[in-house]
């Protein structure tokens, strides 16, 4: 009896498969989370299109974000969501709907999550502790400089 249950068991959690209406998915998925955002982290890197440094600091900071987003999406989907992804229904397409809005240009929505969510947190701690921390070490001589002096 315990062996007929614990094939049944392997059985039903085997043979689960994604449920999708979108063929080649998977790959659509890859090229919105990966591709794209890579090929537009390295223009922002290296500056391809001579941007102000206003627009180059708002590029900066949506792909920074949406690399912290999508690694911390990937870490709770391998931890705790493996056991639902298999039996959610479009679950796929929904990624690739939320990952879209993360990484289209129109959207800007890792940037939109930062500025909405993340910055009004940090804003008061940057302004109290690490804005003055750093005007120190910037007034502060460099241990190259002591040793030129000397």
């Amino acid at each position: 009896r315990s062996h007929f249950g614990s094939r049944f068991c392997e059985w039903r959690l085997g043979s689960a498969a994604m449920l999708s209406i979108v063929p080649q998915v998977q790959t659509i998925l890859f090229l919105i989370q990966y591709a794209f955002p890579l090929k537009c982290t390295f223009e922002t890197a290296f500056d391809a299109a001579g941007n102000s440094e206003e627009v180059q600091k708002a590029r900066q900071i949506q792909w920074v974000i949406y690399w912290i987003v999508l690694y911390l999406f990937t870490l709770l989907e391998d931890v705790l969501l493996f056991v639902l992804v298999d039996y959610f229904p479009l679950y796929a397409e929904l990624k690739c709907l939320g990952f879209f809005w993360l990484v289209a240009p129109e959207f800007s929505g890792a940037r939109f999550i930062f500025e909405s969510v993340i910055e009004p947190h940090y804003k008061k701690i940057d302004e109290e502790k690490v804005w003055p921390q750093l005007a120190k070490l910037a007034k502060a001589p460099a241990a190259g400089d002591a040793k030129k002096e000397k």
